[in-house]
């Protein structure tokens, strides 16, 4: 009732969700020139660093299990039971949890993008894109 008295436009969660999923489909990633059309590295222009990271990223490390190529995402929410790192702590009056599930973050075009955090489901879990790129 307040809002609406001072004008604010309360947006009808139903369709401006929808309306904003439809516009994000037809946007794409940022080009990736040294990708295939299958998301792997083409070897002939990526540095012997990147073949290493490759290896890593879908051998040992096991990342392609929730960031498949080509779009390095699987679209779900996981629940990585989070709260087995998380140590609860005060934070501006309030008690910090994990929160469980939270969405797969496509990691395609990551290093074009401003510094990425997680939902603070878990603050140990925080990925800045400009460190490792």
């Amino acid at each position: 009732m307040i809002a609406a008295k001072k004008g604010v436009d309360v947006l009808e969660r139903g369709s401006q969700v929808h309306f904003m999923a439809e516009f994000q489909e037809i946007l794409d990633f940022p080009p990736a020139p040294k990708l295939d059309i299958y998301g792997k590295l083409d070897p002939a222009k990526a540095s012997a660093q990147e073949m290493r990271g490759q290896t890593l990223f879908f051998g040992k490390a096991q990342c392609a299990a929730c960031h498949p190529a080509p779009y390095y995402t699987d679209n779900l929410m996981p629940h990585l039971r989070a709260e087995r790192f998380f140590k609860q702590r005060m934070a501006n009056g309030l008690m910090e949890s994990a929160d469980g599930p939270i969405k797969t973050f496509p990691l395609r075009g990551i290093k074009d993008s401003p510094p990425i955090y997680t939902t603070g489901a878990c603050l140990r879990w925080t990925i800045r894109s400009n460190s490792s790129t």
